[in-house]
């Protein structure tokens, strides 16, 4: 749940009876500045009710319909001459009216949080914390889908912040009619006088990626969007050049581009250019951003690889200049992915076979085979998986580790990258922030769960991972990375050289994968096995089989997040599709009239390669004599082609026969098809003779009237002489 949601705690008030006497108290404990929010008096007399007052659930919250959202003003630092100040705002979510009431701020000033109790406390969990009342204002009744903000002040001391330095849980409750209206929880940091807090150094990483496209590359329309000024890539990019982020890039895009040579859009061109440029660390993800772990979970085996070339190149792809221009010097070797020796525009040699997808896609990189799957989805046998398959190193959620608390680590043979999974919730909630509020209230989360870090150990490396979702404001993101390097307790660093120690070796714990998930993804790949199988009735069958794998990746990207299932059925439904490209045209009855033919058999190629085929006949009855039983048969792309099969009718009569196609292995193609023959065998012979009587009857009639015509011209020629 992101941090701008409402938050709770324990138990509501057992009674109304208890719950009146609670506002009562904190109303006189509030005195005279009820009224007055943004100049609320501090209360430091625990009352006796704080746990069933404050401690609130979401369900409490989210049943009156009304959201707080807490925001602490002064980036959330509380020193010995600055109060502590927290910005509230209230909306009625629900269809009928709150109730006026109060606003009552609880803190515990004490001793500060660790990291596990700040992570529980703002995962709405039971954390052992029990924050005292120092405050409480006025709060005004509000209509249906209206909003008021407060503001609580109160003196430090008067608060009771004391001891070490480090961050301090906050609750804010809302109460009106003897019950809790709402709650939000929050977290500041105490800086006590002469301290200077040691500095942790703070990694990140974000994904550059196209989520949201089925293909097995992105279209060249598309990518001229994605990089147009304000396009999804650009944000991105603008976000993080320069900063202390690690960029994770899909190779999709690399090769998307470069694929299409000088036909590539200019801007896409430029955002190649300026991705070689940026001085951040990078890495290769997956194609298509496709889940590392997904079909280890499903099968136990790797996730596929890319192969092949893909398509037909212009020769300009992969020039020295990313653009297509090319300066026409001498062509530099193309590298596999992840190549720190790799140019971001290796050029092959024009007259060189095309260059496969791994060239297409190869970067040099500064972090080399790494895989980053989803938070909370790592288990012992995926990760199993991926150190047998090769992989060295994977990016995991801190709640799926258990043991140390370092950013590098071992399970086994696999090296292990520790992302803090609180505090990677709350940097995605302030990068989603949709209001000023709503940003305040995550960072403040932010710097709390960095400030603890560093207080127990400064040289623990927090790392923070964004997610998959589109980027919808780059300049959210760009504030967070900003406000964490302006944090007293924090400095930015590059995830290559803070990764560059080894690590203890630590447990795993097993997240739960959805049944759900699992069945989609044995799907895909069972459609992918059909579809490798009827590949081989094409003439080149990985034209087919390239394609359909990069496609299968893409189905698996991280990026559909609930549209995951979707994009499995319209997997699936394709390869149906597919292996329904070729067929026999059913025709009606054919009749035969001849003892030795050819038996015309029309198939059809709806694939946009040439196919070879063989056609086959079977007779039911021995009235039909095959010659051939397979024909080869070559269909080009689009077309139809008519095989003719040798037959030979024995006997007349009507026949059945089943006409199918298969592959050059034997493996049926298609479906077969039912035609129903009708043989008058000797017919042939009968007409032959029958005509030839009829032309030998026109050639004498003709004959004799030729001859009697003669006679009577002679003796007309007689009688006249």
């Amino acid at each position: 749940m992101s941090a701008e949601r409402v938050r709770g705690g324990s138990a509501a008030p057992a009674t109304p009876l208890r719950a009146l006497l609670s506002a009562l108290l904190l109303l006189l404990l509030a005195g005279p500045t009820a009224a007055a929010p943004a100049a609320a008096a501090p209360s430091a007399v625990p009352a006796p009710s704080t746990s069933a007052t404050l401690a609130t659930t979401s369900d409490v919250a989210s049943a009156s319909g009304l959201q707080l959202t807490v925001a602490p003003l002064g980036s959330g630092i509380v020193e010995p001459d600055s109060p502590l100040a927290v910005r509230v705002v209230a909306t009625n979510l629900s269809t009928a009216a709150t109730p006026a009431g109060t606003v009552t701020i609880a803190v515990a000033a004490g001793a500060p949080a660790d990291s596990a109790t700040l992570a529980s406390w703002f995962g709405e969990s039971d954390a052992d914390v029990r924050p005292v009342p120092v405050a409480t204002a006025a709060i005004a009744a509000l209509e249906p889908g209206s909003s008021t903000a407060v503001e609580l002040r109160v003196e430090p001391a008067a608060a009771g912040f004391a001891g070490a330095w480090g961050p301090r849980v906050i609750e804010i409750a809302a109460e009106g009619e003897g019950r809790v209206l709402g709650a939000a929880r929050s977290a500041v940091v105490w800086v006590p006088e002469g301290t200077t807090p040691p500095t942790a150094t703070v990694v990140a990483a974000v994904p550059l990626t196209a989520p949201g496209f089925e293909g097995a590359v992105i279209p060249a329309e598309d990518l001229a969007v994605l990089t147009a000024p304000g396009g999804l890539l650009v944000r991105t990019l603008d976000a993080v050049a320069g900063r202390a982020v690690a960029i994770g890039v899909d190779p999709r895009i690399i090769a998307s581009i470069r694929i299409l040579g000088t036909t590539a859009p200019e801007s896409a061109t430029a955002f190649l250019d300026r991705l070689a440029l940026v001085p951040n660390d990078t890495f290769a993800l997956a194609w298509a951003d496709a889940d590392p772990l997904a079909t280890a979970h499903a099968r136990g085996i790797p996730l596929p690889p890319v192969e092949g070339a893909g398509a037909a190149l212009d020769p300009s792809v992969l020039s020295t200049d990313p653009s297509g221009g090319g300066d026409g010097g001498d062509p530099s070797p193309s590298a596999a992915p992840g190549d720190p020796d790799a140019s971001p525009s290796a050029t092959p040699d024009p007259g060189d076979e095309p260059p496969t997808l791994a060239e297409l896609s190869a970067w040099p990189h500064d972090l080399t085979d790494i895989v980053w799957p989803q938070e909370g989805t790592a288990t012992a046998s995926a990760l199993g998986v991926l150190a047998a398959s090769g992989v060295g190193t994977a990016i995991v959620g801190s709640a799926n580790l258990d043991g140390g608390r370092g950013l590098v680590a071992r399970v086994g043979d696999l090296r292990i990258l520790r992302s803090d999974d609180a505090l990677s919730r709350a940097a995605r909630a302030a990068v989603a922030a949709t209001t000023e509020q709503e940003w305040q209230s995550a960072a403040a989360q932010v710097s709390a769960l960095i400030a603890a870090s560093s207080a127990a150990d400064a040289s623990v490396v927090p790392f923070i991972t964004l997610d998959r979702e589109r980027l919808g404001n780059s300049l959210r993101l760009l504030d967070l990375l900003g406000a964490i390097e302006a944090l007293p307790w924090a400095r930015g660093g590059g995830l290559a050289t803070a990764s560059a120690a080894s690590g203890p070796e630590v447990g795993v714990v097993d997240a739960t994968i959805s049944e759900e998930r699992l069945v989609d993804v044995g799907r895909m790949l069972d459609a992918e096995t059909l579809d490798r199988a009827f590949a081989e009735v094409a003439v080149q069958p990985s034209l087919i089989t390239d394609e359909r794998r990069l496609e299968l990746l893409a189905a698996l990207s991280l990026g559909w997040d609930e549209e995951a299932p979707a994009a499995a059925d319209r997997y699936v439904e394709a390869s149906a599709d597919l292996r329904s490209s070729v067929q026999i045209v059913e025709g009606s009855t054919i009749t035969l009239l001849s003892d030795r033919t050819s038996l015309p058999v029309t198939v059809q190629n709806a694939l946009d390669v040439a196919i070879r085929v063989f056609v086959r006949v079977d007779s039911s009855t021995g009235r039909l004599l095959v010659e051939d039983r397979l024909v080869e048969t070559i269909v080009e792309p689009q077309s139809q082609t008519r095989a003719l099969v040798p037959v030979q009718s024995l006997t007349n009569g009507e026949v059945p026969i089943t006409v199918s196609l298969s592959d050059a292995a034997d493996r049926t193609v298609g479906q077969p098809t039912s035609v129903l023959l009708n043989l008058q065998a000797g017919w042939e012979t009968a007409a032959i003779v029958v005509m030839a009587v009829l032309v030998g009857g026109l050639l004498a009639f003709g004959l004799s009237r030729d001859i009697r015509r003669r006679l009577r011209a002679r003796r007309g020629e007689e009688e006249a002489a």
